[in-house]
C-alpha cells in the first residue's frame, strides 16, 4: 500500500507548492541534496529516471526518506511505461511522473491509489489527462509557453490543478508569475541545483517559498 494516497500528495502539492525535479547517479550525493531541499521547507521531491543506476539511487533514497524524513514524498520522474511504474512504485515511489500521457500508467497509479502526473501541453492533452485521472496535470516545458499560457488555460480549465515543469527559474519574480498565472505548484529542475553548497540550496528553497506564501496570503 503507497504510504500517501492521490489526494493526500495533491494537498501536500498544494500546502508546498515547490518541487524539486533531480537527479545524480551517485546516492551519497543525491541525499545531501534532498537533506538540503528538505530542510528549506521542500516536502515533495521528484527523483527522475534518467541517468545509470536511476533505480538504484532512488531505491536508496526511499529508504532514506522513509527513516529520517516519512513526511517527505519522493516521486519518480520521467516514467513512460507500466512496467516502470510498477517498478518505482514497488520500490516506495509515493507519485509518478511522466513527460507524456499513458493509459498504462494512469491504470497503474489508480490501483494503487496513488498520484499521478503525466505531461502535457494542449487543451485535448490536458483534457486526456484529467479524463484518466491525472492528480495534478504537468504543463512541460513549461518555459517555451509562459505564464499567459496558465492564464489561457484557466478559462475553460478552471479547477485542473497545473504543475508547471520545464526551465523555470528559481527567483521569486519569476515564480510569482507562474502563480499569479494559475499555476498550483511549480517544479524546478538544474536551475535549482547549481550550487553544490547544502547550505545555499537550503537558503534559496527557503526565500522562494516565503515569496509564494507571501503571494498567497
Amino acid at each position: 500500500m503507497a504510504r500517501f494516497t492521490s489526494a493526500a500528495a495533491l494537498a501536500q502539492a498544494q500546502h508546498t507548492p515547490l518541487i524539486p525535479v533531480f537527479y545524480h547517479a551517485e546516492a551519497p550525493y543525491a541525499k545531501r541534496m534532498l537533506q538540503a531541499c528538505y530542510a528549506g521547507g521542500v516536502r515533495m521531491f521528484e527523483f527522475t529516471n534518467r541517468g545509470p543506476h536511476a533505480f538504484e539511487v532512488f531505491s536508496e533514497l526511499q529508504a532514506f526518506v522513509e527513516a529520517e524524513y516519512p513526511d517527505l514524498l519522493l516521486g519518480a520522474g520521467t516514467i513512460y511505461t507500466a512496467a516502470e511504474a510498477e517498478r518505482f512504485i514497488a520500490a516506495g515511489a509515493d507519485f509518478i511522473v511522466q513527460p507524456v500521457i499513458s493509459a498504462e500508467v494512469a491504470a497503474v497509479c489508480q490501483r494503487h491509489d496513488l498520484a499521478w502526473l503525466p505531461g502535457a501541453m494542449t487543451l485535448n492533452e490536458i483534457y486526456q489527462a484529467t479524463q484518466l485521472g491525472a492528480t495534478l496535470v504537468k504543463i512541460f516545458p513549461a518555459s517555451f509557453v509562459g505564464p499567459a499560457y496558465i492564464t489561457t488555460l484557466r478559462g475553460p480549465l478552471p479547477q485542473v490543478p497545473f504543475m508547471v515543469t520545464g526551465g523555470i527559474e528559481p527567483d521569486p519574480a519569476t515564480l510569482a508569475e507562474w502563480f499569479r498565472a494559475g499555476a498550483t505548484c511549480v517544479g524546478i529542475g538544474s536551475q535549482l541545483f547549481k550550487s553544490d553548497d547544502p547550505a545555499a540550496l537550503s537558503a534559496t528553497i527557503a526565500e522562494l517559498l516565503r515569496g509564494i506564501n507571501a503571494l498567497r496570503s
